[in-house]
């Protein structure tokens, strides 16, 4: 990503890291909506999808979300900024093997991600493709240490 990508992205950012439990409670509440069986996975899925909002479990959760991409955002423009991605994303993976997630999940979440930033922060088509392009990047580095069910490689 060049020194322009990398700025726009931490701009439009404080957008959804000034509420993070919001933001990622949003994100999951989409995803949730939009894939019901995916809940499944979750330590919550006990929880009725109407009561997750308020689910301290499920908050949790949607915080850690927010959290894992404001320290990937943090490091974007840094000297060892992709060796710092690569330790932040392959971590990401290997704490959800357990659970068996499939890509094809994965993808479902990150198509979720982009469009509820996308409206979160009113972003035009430019700064789209570069979240695109970020977002793109560090599933990349998940999907190296996962097979399509989810197992470890």
């Amino acid at each position: 990503m060049n020194n322009d990508e990398v700025q726009m992205i931490k701009k439009t950012w404080e957008i959804p890291v000034a509420t993070p439990t919001d933001s990622g409670a949003a994100i999951l509440t989409a995803f949730f909506n939009r894939h019901p069986s995916s809940l499944e996975k979750f330590p919550f899925r006990d929880v009725p999808l109407a009561e997750l909002p308020t689910n301290s479990r499920f908050r949790a959760h949607a915080s850690r979300i927010i959290r894992v991409f404001d320290d990937s955002i943090r490091v974007l423009g840094q000297d060892d900024a992709e060796e710092k991605l690569e330790e932040i994303w392959t971590k990401v993976a290997v704490n959800h093997i357990p659970r068996q997630i499939s890509k094809e999940s994965y993808n479902n979440l990150k198509e979720v991600v982009l469009e509820v930033l996308t409206a979160a922060c009113n972003l035009n088509e430019s700064q789209v493709q570069s979240w695109t392009k970020l977002v793109n990047h560090v599933y990349d580095i998940l999907f190296k240490s996962i097979n399509d069910d989810g197992d470890a490689i």
